[in-house]
C-alpha cells in the first residue's frame, strides 16, 4: 500500500512539474515575453470612453489561445508607428498594410472596409465630385498617421501640397474639426462615423460621397514588430486569426457591434502573406 501511495505521489509530482514547461513551450510558439499591444480610438473597433470594442474582444481571444500575456496600451495612431519602429511596442491593431510598415512589421489582415467623404452640406456644391473638390478650395480633415484607399491617399497628397488638409490627433478630434467648421469634409468609414454621429445628421447636416474605385478598400491588420517576433511566430499568430475566421469567432465578435450584413462584409477573407 505504501508503494502504491508513493507511486501515485511521484506521478502527481511529475505531472505538476511538467505543466510550466508545457505552458512555456506553447507560449514560445507565439511570444518570448509579455506582449505590449497598442489600440487607438476607432469606432466599433475601440472606444476609449468605454475601453471596449471589437479589437478588445479579438485580443482577449488571441491572448487566451496563445497563452501569451498582453499589456494593453492606448495611444494616438501617429505615435504607434514610432513606438513600433523603436522597439517599444510589440503589436498594434487595425493597421493598414503599406510597403513602409512591412519593413518593420508583419501584417496579419482581419477586417476590410471602405472610406467615404463626409462633407458638410453647407459647403458642398450641388454638382461636387472628386475632380471639382480637388480643384476647389474646400478643406479636408484626416487623422494623422492614417492611410486610406489609394485613390484617397493620392487626393490627400494633392490637397496637402496646397495646404488644404488639416490633421487631427485622433478620430474624436477629427469630428470636432468637422463640427467646428475647421474643415469642410473628412474621410471616414461607416464602422467609425456611425459611432460618433447621430443618424439624423447624415441626412440633415452631411452628405456622403464614395469616390474610390469599387475594387479599392482598406484592409485592417494586426501588426507585429519584427524586432519582437520571428517569422515563424508571426505565422502562428496568423494561423490563430484564420482559425477565428473559420470557426466564426470574428463574425460573432463583429455581430456584437454591427448588423449581420455589415458584420459579414467586415471580415477579411482575401490572400495572406505574413512574411
Amino acid at each position: 500500500m505504501k508503494k502504491l501511495f508513493a507511486r501515485v505521489a511521484i506521478q502527481a509530482f511529475l505531472a505538476m512539474a511538467l505543466l510550466p514547461a508545457t505552458h512555456a513551450a506553447t507560449n514560445a510558439a507565439y511570444c518570448s515575453k509579455p506582449v505590449r499591444v497598442a489600440m487607438f480610438e476607432f469606432g466599433v473597433l475601440y472606444r476609449a470612453d468605454t475601453s471596449d470594442g471589437m479589437d478588445v474582444r479579438i485580443l482577449a481571444d488571441l491572448e487566451r489561445h496563445s497563452g501569451c500575456t498582453f499589456e494593453r496600451v492606448y495611444m494616438p495612431r501617429s505615435r504607434i508607428w514610432k513606438e513600433l519602429q523603436m522597439g517599444r511596442l510589440d503589436m498594434a491593431t487595425s493597421a493598414i498594410p503599406t510597403s513602409e510598415r512591412k519593413v518593420y512589421g508583419y501584417l496579419l489582415p482581419y477586417f476590410k472596409a471602405r472610406n467615404v467623404v463626409l462633407m458638410r452640406r453647407q459647403s458642398a456644391p450641388v454638382d461636387v465630385n472628386q475632380t471639382t473638390f480637388e480643384n476647389g478650395k474646400l478643406r479636408l480633415g484626416v487623422v494623422r498617421g492614417f492611410r486610406h484607399e489609394a485613390a484617397y491617399d493620392t487626393m490627400v497628397a494633392k490637397l496637402s501640397a496646397h495646404g488644404r488638409v488639416v490633421e487631427a490627433v485622433d478620430v474624436v478630434d477629427l469630428f470636432r474639426l468637422l463640427d467646428r467648421k475647421v474643415v469642410d469634409a473628412i474621410l471616414s468609414q461607416p464602422i467609425v462615423y456611425t459611432q460618433y454621429l447621430a443618424a439624423s445628421r447624415l441626412d440633415e447636416d452631411l452628405t456622403l460621397h464614395d469616390w474610390a474605385p469599387a475594387d479599392q478598400f482598406s484592409v485592417g491588420a494586426l501588426i507585429l514588430a519584427r524586432a519582437s517576433f520571428t517569422t515563424a511566430q508571426a505565422k502562428h499568430w496568423d494561423e490563430l486569426l484564420v482559425d477565428m475566421q473559420n470557426d466564426g469567432t470574428l463574425y460573432k465578435i463583429a455581430r456584437e457591434f454591427l448588423p449581420a450584413k455589415q458584420a459579414r462584409e467586415l471580415i477579411y477573407t482575401g490572400p495572406r502573406s505574413p512574411e
